[in-house]
């Protein structure tokens, strides 16, 4: 358990001090995952499962998925917009799937073409995709924390962490108590704060070290 807590507290401190930049490093691989998985299921759910389509699709799926790999390091924009389109195709393709209608797959492929249309939209239409990551990872960061010290002083148990869901459990807990809300809440507005000095940083001494590279 001892174990378990410390790499909660680790891997929670990273996400909420380093967490933009680490975004930024394992996007790739995202995009690696997400597109090989919308590459096969698209592809099944237009021509089928058979063994010759299921064959095609998996060359498809690897295709995809490099392409998106590739695209996410070179062009990081267009990269989270790509994701946060992969997270909605996902949601509603999952969605479609809880409703029974995984027996047809083109369905389900238009439900995620739909999902991907609208969150890929959502992104393009929000000035700074920077700041919503910096808050997302700053937020799961500290929930991560929470659950390490938690796990630790009994608040919750493995059993919960691995069911319920590290938010969730800690969630739970912080309904409870004003004070854990707090505590959640501050320490992420801190974490927000550090990572975006961190990244106003990055960008002003790369802008520097080109502006003297041209003198």
């Amino acid at each position: 358990m001892l174990i378990i807590s410390l790499l909660l507290l680790m891997v929670g401190a990273a996400s909420a001090l380093l967490g933009f930049q680490l975004f930024r490093v394992l996007l790739p691989l995202v995009g690696l995952v997400a597109g090989t998985v919308i590459g096969f299921t698209g592809f099944q759910g237009v021509f089928g499962s058979g063994a010759v389509s299921t064959t095609v699709a998996v060359f498809v799926a690897i295709a995809v998925g490099i392409l998106m790999a590739v695209l996410s390091y070179l062009f990081f924009g267009v990269a989270v917009t790509v994701f946060y389109g992969l997270v909605g195709a996902s949601a509603l393709s999952f969605l479609g799937i809880a409703l029974g209608l995984n027996q047809n797959g083109f369905v389900v492929f238009l439900l995620g073409l739909a999902g991907f249309i609208m969150a890929a939209s959502y992104a393009m239409s929000t000035p700074s995709n920077e700041s919503l990551i910096i808050a997302m990872t700053s937020l799961v960061g500290v929930a991560l924390v929470l659950a390490g010290v938690f796990l630790v002083v009994g608040e919750v148990t493995l059993n919960e962490l691995s069911e319920q869901g590290v938010v969730s459990s800690v969630l739970r807990v912080v309904d409870q108590s004003f004070l854990w809300l707090f505590v959640w809440l501050g320490g992420s507005l801190v974490a927000m704060q550090l990572q975006a000095r961190t990244l106003t940083n990055e960008i002003l001494g790369s802008q520097y070290q080109y502006n003297v590279k041209n003198k």
